[in-house]
Parts: C-alpha cells; sequence; structure tokens
C-alpha cells in the first residue's frame, strides 16, 4: 500500500529538511518515487536558507510529481512585498520583519560587496523563478480521505465557500471548534510544542480526528515534524516524525 506524508512549516530550515527526509526514509520506510509527501507551506521566512529550501523543494516537485507544495502565508507576505507592491497587506515591512530580513540575506549574491549588500533591494536579487514557482502553489489538497491546508477552514462554511485569507491565516477559529469537514484536516500555520490531534467532541462523534496540528518550528528554534497518515480504520494513533533544531 502506498504512504502517505505530511510535513510542517520549513520556515528556512534547510539542515533541518534534510535531516527529516533521512528519517522518513530510513525509519518510515518512505518510498519517494511512490508514496505522496504533502508540504503544508511556509517554506520561507525565519531560517537562515531559505534559498536552499525552495531549491531543493523544486527539485523534488521535478523528481517526484506526485509530491503536493501548498502555499503558507509566509509565501503570501513575501509575494505581496515582492511582486504585489503590497496590494494585500499594505506594508513592506510585515514581510521584512516576519522573517523576510532572513530570506533576503539567504539570497545575497556572495561576491556582493559590503556596500552592495546595504544597499540592493531583495526584489532585484530573489531568484525569479523562486517567486514564481511560491505564487502557483495551490491552497488546498484532498488525498486518501484527507484535507490539507495552510492554516486551516473556517466552520461552518462548505470547503467551496472558503475565503483564502482563512486558509492561509486562521487559527483558533478553526481548531478549537472541532468542527468536522467530513475528513480529518491537516494544517500547519499554529505553532505548538508539539504536534495536536483534535477530535470530535460531540457524543455521537467521540474519538473521531476532526483534525492534525504539525506546526512545531517556531521559525527560529523547535523541531520539524512530519506525520504518516493511515487509512480511516487506522487513524486512532498517526505516527510522527521529527528534526530537531540543528544550531
Amino acid at each position: 500500500m502506498r504512504k502517505l506524508f505530511a510535513i510542517g512549516d520549513i520556515h528556512g530550515h534547510f539542515a533541518e529538511l534534510t535531516r527529516l527526509m533521512d528519517i522518513l526514509v530510513g525509519e518510515a520506510g518512505l518510498d519517494p518515487d511512490s508514496d505522496t509527501v504533502v508540504f503544508l507551506g511556509d517554506y520561507v521566512d525565519g531560517g537562515p536558507a531559505t534559498r536552499q529550501v525552495v531549491d531543493q523543494l523544486i527539485a523534488w516537485q521535478e523528481q517526484y510529481p506526485h509530491w503536493v507544495f501548498l502555499k503558507g502565508n509566509h509565501e503570501d507576505l513575501m509575494l505581496d512585498a515582492l511582486v504585489y507592491n503590497n496590494r494585500t497587506y499594505g506594508d513592506y515591512y510585515l514581510w521584512w520583519n516576519q522573517g523576510g530580513r532572513a530570506t533576503a540575506h539567504s539570497y545575497l549574491p556572495p561576491e556582493a560587496s559590503d556596500y552592495d549588500r546595504a544597499i540592493m533591494q531583495p526584489a532585484a536579487f530573489i531568484a525569479t523563478h523562486h517567486l514564481e514557482w511560491l505564487n502557483t502553489r495551490p491552497l488546498t489538497h484532498d488525498q486518501d480521505g484527507y484535507l490539507f491546508v495552510h492554516a486551516g477552514f473556517r466552520p461552518p462554511y462548505h470547503l467551496d465557500a472558503q475565503r483564502e485569507e482563512d486558509m492561509l491565516w486562521i487559527r483558533e477559529g478553526f481548531f478549537e471548534r472541532r468542527f468536522n469537514f467530513g475528513k480529518p484536516v491537516v494544517f500547519g500555520h499554529t505553532p505548538f510544542a508539539e504536534p495536536r490531534v483534535f477530535h470530535d467532541d460531540r457524543p455521537d462523534h467521540t474519538g473521531e480526528i476532526v483534525a492534525i496540528g504539525i506546526d512545531t518550528m517556531f521559525h527560529d528554534f523547535g523541531k520539524l515534524t512530519a506525520v504518516e497518515l493511515y487509512p480511516a480504520d487506522q487513524r486512532a494513533h498517526p505516527a510522527f516524525f521529527f528534526s530537531n533544531f540543528l544550531p
């Protein structure tokens, strides 16, 4: 049977990403050619190696076209600041001060002088094909009885009526409601010290998993989390895998 995995917010941490993939292959038995990995967005901002992370994700997509790479709110912030002239958020520094500085530094040309580095604008040197790739990431994915999204969905609206803003940004309004969308929702975005599994607490549905949150990176500390997702009759105890923060 083909396996299904999801990986939480990476935030520019390339070493942790490569370590986690080694763990998935070595311990979880991931076969990249046949199994699916869904990445939940927020590849950029915070850690020191966003450029390497995005390079690697693009390479994986080319090698494993059945893998899925969703968009997160930090990709949206970055694109708004560098491509769309702040049309959505209205403030370039909203991105810059929430990890954008580290992202920009990861793209600085190594041959640039200190003076060049001081005056260069990120839009001038961040790889255009990276921005184009980030811009075309989907917001949701549906596979094998699971729904995947970066932040969550707003109850009680049907999935077809969800707003992009909520799918990128919602927090407590989604997971604290424990709303049953018909399939477990696997999400990132809201950082937890440990991955969290939310159950339907209605008397006639007690124990049914409604959501699984796997953002544990906290930008600059914590750990990167992956989850192996099982078929419906094995969902009670999903398997988690971690790559601790590497200083």
